[in-house]
């Protein structure tokens, strides 16, 4: 992985308050119940990217992990997928 460890707590501290926020929001993804779901081809992904921007880190991410590491979504991705829960898709 190519996220600094730093870097990587702090995404997954974001990413767990957001969980813990929301105990819900794994079913709710799971059965298909949030915006535009019947448009979403990759469910983990959408799931993944849709948590990162519910913790309101997106400025972060584009200055310390965009700006100065030159990470890519791939990237970002793969830290996310070792972070939030996996779905089964279940609609």
């Amino acid at each position: 992985m190519k996220i600094t460890p730093k870097n990587y707590a702090y995404l997954k501290d974001s990413i767990e308050t957001v969980l813990a926020n929301y105990p819900n929001v794994v079913n709710e993804y799971e059965l298909g119940q949030f915006s535009r779901s019947d448009r979403t081809k990759d469910l983990q992904r959408r799931f993944c990217f849709d948590l990162l921007f519910g913790a309101g880190v997106s400025s972060w991410v584009s200055s310390n992990l965009y700006g100065l590491n030159d990470l890519t979504d791939e990237h970002i991705y793969t830290a996310l997928k070792t972070i939030c829960p996996t779905l089964t898709k279940r609609y």
